[in-house]
């Protein structure tokens, strides 16, 4: 006989409280801050002098194809879900506009390696809310001088940084730069040199140069000691 223990199972709150399912209402935002990115909505942001609704989710492969595309878009509303329970539990989610995924017809990559969209063709399925966790920023920038209507339709999909993220190659070496040049001290040998030529061309003989060990290199410094009689003192 096989007894069921699954009524002696506890559950953390938080999963219980999904399970139940948001409630009815919610909070919209025009901002949201996420992973270093400071997205906007498209009606908040278009008349801003920087464009954060735009966004990138990468491909999933539930199909079997490795090299589905990346879907691109812009942000229509930002909310947030609140649910049941003793932990409040909050999800916020973007609703947005995606732009067609298929390649040559709605997104290309240029001979630059940067990915053109196509923005006056559109998504064919309705499945606009992503995790705000999801979300990449892009900023989508037109080409200027373009004179055929066929290509102002595409626009650049500019991939932006997070802020406070620094990108740093892995083969990078972090070892000091001066430590290449740690080398011990060599001892090489004496030169014995008689005359030197100045930028004159004048030849100057070193034997009636006098070389002083310490008061030499003073005097050239100009910290020589002075002699202070009384009369200077007074």
């Amino acid at each position: 006989m096989v007894e069921d223990n699954c009524a002696d199972k506890s559950y953390p709150n938080w999963l219980q409280s999904l399970a139940h399912g948001p409630m009815v209402k919610v909070t919209s935002w025009p901002i949201y801050f996420s992973r270093g990115y400071i997205f906007h909505t498209h009606d908040y942001g278009k008349e801003r002098k920087t464009a954060n609704y735009g966004v990138c989710v990468k491909g999933t492969v539930s199909s079997g194809l490795s090299d589905e595309p990346d879907f691109y878009g812009i942000i229509r509303d930002i909310i947030e879900l609140h649910y049941h329970g003793p932990v409040e539990l909050k999800v916020v989610v973007f609703f947005c506009d995606w732009y067609d995924s298929t390649s040559g017809r709605g997104i290309r990559r240029n001979k630059s390696g940067i990915i053109d969209v196509n923005v006056t063709k559109r998504y064919g399925k309705y499945d606009p809310f992503i995790l705000a966790s999801q979300a990449d920023q892009v900023c989508y920038v037109p080409y200027p001088r373009v004179t055929r209507k066929r290509e102002q339709q595409w626009e650049a999909a500019i991939v932006i940084q997070p802020r406070g993220k620094v990108l740093v190659d892995g083969n990078l070496d972090f070892t000091a730069m001066q430590s290449e040049n740690d080398s011990p001290i060599i001892n090489v040998d004496s030169v014995e040199v008689e005359t030197l030529t100045n930028l004159h061309g004048q030849v100057e003989d070193l034997d009636d140069v006098n070389v002083n060990d310490e008061s030499g290199s003073d005097d050239e410094d100009g910290n020589s000691d002075i002699e202070v009689t009384d009369e200077d003192s007074e």
